[in-house]
């Protein structure tokens, strides 16, 4: 533990009195008349201005009601917010370095100190709606704000859930996903929080973050905060805006040499976090001249910190902070060395831990894997049986112009996947012959290793082609329920599979309850995680180990042609050195519908709870294909699986 003499000075500051004290007279009058009328002055001499860092340990409270006590890189930050000559800030950050208490400080100055016309951007109006509650509401208990804010159910002209009043100014809380959002306000301040979970766009509105720049055009201090954990390299709106401004980083002392630096996790070879067999207790900082340091040296290094600028300031002031400076006990250095051991193993778990510990954008490494380590690594298994792992079945389906190609996959624990088989009906899609062939192989069965005869529980088939999408509706219209027709979805972040929406419309042209329903499909999530899969390596035989969770098996009879398809594309990113980088797949080879297949089948599998499936549902799935042992001899025909109730309804 640090000594005495090395406890921060934020740790031990004290309200601060009045910058300048009550005004007394010094004329020849009786003393009652000069204490009334001291106090009269007192009453009419406006309250001192304060920085927002003075401000907030004074007046902002923290959830339980405790004083909020800025750590040394939040008041750079803090008063930049209220320094007139900053338009922008932005802070890419990780979780665990208090950005939700600094909005709350601000807006809390900004109603009590300098009232002001305020908006906050949260990623949908659900969280918009969850903001106000949980975080707008309670300041009316701040005392500093006592009777300020509009109470939420309070029937006062203009406050609803998502706006409130106050004197001098007003508070809208909005979603980024509603395109009404930005119309016809001018504003003051403009509050953007966790700008990388927004959708591409505000309905046909355009960008969310320009359009609220220009609602700042009207006021005499205009100020918009962006702050967000960072998501996909390429694709991160924060990232590209902490690039345009001033890229700051705090920089701390080595107690040992004295060095100034900013903490970074490193690579083991340089500057970074170190530790010993895999042990986290053991984990320590060295500096850039070698120095190793131990967390306890951790309060008084952030103490002495600064921010240092990597690029001139031109108004925009932008920040990058990560839990490895948080002074809380649990971003103890230890800490996060246990949670980076816990998921480097897990691709997932591993990009999770990326944005939200480091406060860094995932690079996420879509290269196509090698098609001939796919082909030479395929499995032996007899053409149109599942093997033992796979416990339910979905297919994708991708319409061309003269044929409509399926792929049938199976799905088991931890998303390890097969790829049963992948068969061209050739045919044109607007004739019925076509479509009766498809109806006939959906219902078909598939022998299971243990003897069970498995059903498609779903089938995802594209729509998302103008030509044929009247075509391919009419079809799901007979099908049955477990057909579901898909379209790929245009926001770069989009999950793999998002919330229907209607297709089908009345003569009056509204929306029909029980007709055809679009699911979209987030086309790049699903590649990016078959990618990631196809790279695992297959346990050896010599360790008797399980396959890794995602494996994904093909057997030897699917062709050349069709493992070229499964990685026909690959992921680029283009700009970057003063032009905005721009992320996307594109394609390797000319035929890729092996590819769009699986993603198809991801999607009917995400459906079916691929993602969010119980142990107890995955027992319940192998109970009904694996044989029941008997004395008597067992019959001659083959068993059909019994039925999981929920999986095939």
């Amino acid at each position: 533990m640090p000594s005495a003499t090395c406890w921060p000075n934020w740790l031990r500051r004290a309200s601060s009195p009045l910058r300048n004290p009550p005004m007394r007279l010094e004329l020849p009058v009786s003393e009652l008349v000069a204490e009334v009328a001291t106090g009269w002055f007192a009453a009419l001499r406006p309250p001192p201005r304060l920085s927002l860092a003075e401000w907030a340990p004074l007046h902002a409270r923290l959830y339980d009601g405790s004083v909020f006590r800025p750590y040394p890189y939040q008041r750079a930050i803090l008063d930049a917010m209220v320094d007139p000559a900053v338009k922008q800030i932005t802070l890419m950050k990780s979780a665990r370095v208090g950005y939700t208490q600094m909005l709350s400080a601000a807006l809390g100055y900004f109603v009590a100190q300098r009232p002001s016309k305020i908006m906050v951007v949260q990623p949908t109006t659900e969280d918009a709606e969850d903001y106000s509650k949980d975080t707008i509401d309670p300041l009316g208990d701040w005392p500093a704000l006592a009777g300020l804010l509009s109470e939420v159910k309070a029937r006062v002209k203009g406050n609803t859930i998502k706006r409130k009043a106050f004197p001098g100014g007003s508070l809208r809380i909005v979603g980024a996903n509603s395109p009404r959002a930005f119309r016809r306000i001018d504003l003051d301040v403009i509050l953007f929080d966790e700008v990388d979970g927004y959708p591409q766009m505000a309905g046909k509105e355009g960008d969310q973050i320009a359009l609220g720049l220009k609602r700042l055009t009207q006021s005499l201090h205009p100020l918009a905060v962006l702050g967000s954990t960072p998501l996909i390299d390429g694709e991160s709106k924060i990232a590209d805006a902490f690039a345009a401004g001033t890229g700051e980083r705090f920089h701390v002392p080595c107690p040992r040499c004295g060095e100034f630096q900013f903490l970074r996790w490193g690579d083991g070879t340089g500057p970074g976090m170190r530790w010993r067999d895999d042990d986290p207790a053991t984990a320590h900082y060295v500096c850039v001249n070698g120095c190793p340091i131990d967390e306890a040296h951790k309060l008084c290094m952030i103490d002495a910190g600064r921010w240092v600028a990597e690029q001139p300031f031109k108004g925009h002031r932008s920040f990058h902070v990560w839990s490895a400076y948080c002074p809380l006990p649990g971003a103890a250095w230890p800490n996060l060395v246990e949670e980076f051991l816990a998921a480097k193993q897990d691709r997932e778990k591993l990009q999770v831990w990326t944005n939200t510990v480091l406060g860094e954008t995932w690079v996420d490494r879509g290269e196509a894997p090698d098609w001939r380590r796919l082909y030479d690594r395929r499995e032996p298994w007899e053409s149109g049986t599942v093997p033992a792992g796979g416990l339910f079945l979905t297919a994708g389906a991708d319409v061309q112009r003269d044929r409509i190609e399926v792929s049938v996959w199976a799905w088991g624990r931890g998303k390890e996947s097969w790829l049963i088989e992948h068969r061209l009906l050739m045919g044109d899609p607007f004739q019925a012959a076509v479509w009766r062939d498809l109806s006939t192989m959906l219902a078909e069965t598939w022998r299971h290793e243990h003897g069970a005869d498995l059903q498609l529980t779903m089938t995802a088939i594209d729509a998302g082609d103008g030509v044929t999408i009247e075509a391919v509706k009419a079809w799901v219209r007979t099908a049955g329920p477990r057909v579901m027709a898909i379209k790929g979805s245009s926001i770069a972040l989009a999950p793999i599979l998002g919330q229907p929406t209607a297709a089908d419309v009345s003569f009056r042209g509204k929306k029909i309850a029980g007709g055809v329903k679009l699911w979209p499909v987030g086309s790049s999530a699903a590649k990016s995680e078959f990618y990631g899969f196809l790279r695992l390596d297959p346990p050896t035989m010599e360790s008797g180990e399980a396959f890794p969770a995602g494996y994904v098996h093909v057997p030897e009879h699917i062709g050349e042609e069709t493992i070229k398809q499964l990685v026909a594309e690959h992921r680029v990113t283009r700009g970057g050195k003063g032009r905005k980088r721009t992320t996307g797949w594109e394609p390797l080879r000319d035929r890729n519908e092996a590819l769009d297949c699986r993603n198809y089948a991801r999607a009917a599998a995400a459906r079916q709870g691929l993602d969010r499936l119980s142990e107890a549902a995955w027992a319940e799935l192998e109970a009904a294909v694996v044989p029941v042992v008997t004395p008597v001899s067992p019959p001659t025909t083959r068993r059909t699986a019994t039925r999981s109730r929920w999986m095939y309804e």
